[in-house]
């Protein structure tokens, strides 16, 4: 029972693998969509912003010795 689960966990696991291998050899530009919040244009066209990028912002008094980079997304502010 456990050998039969095991093979079927395995299975899948490799199914899935390989249905991603050929969604990027598939796809026009082959690469994966862009999920960071910083380099999304579809996010940005929405208004949607990197949290750090808007923590600098609304505290940039506060902040004003730190750097002006965000270091997660690498926008500038």
């Amino acid at each position: 029972m456990f050998f039969n689960i095991l093979l079927l966990s395995i299975t899948l696991i490799g199914l899935s693998l390989l249905g991603l291998a050929l969604n990027i050899l598939i796809k026009k530009d082959g690469k994966f969509p862009t999920y960071r919040v910083g380099h999304n244009s579809e996010m940005a066209k929405r208004g949607i912003k990197c949290v750090k990028q808007e923590e600098i912002r609304c505290h940039k008094a506060s902040l004003k010795e730190l750097e002006k980079e965000c270091h997660g997304c690498q926008q500038l502010t």
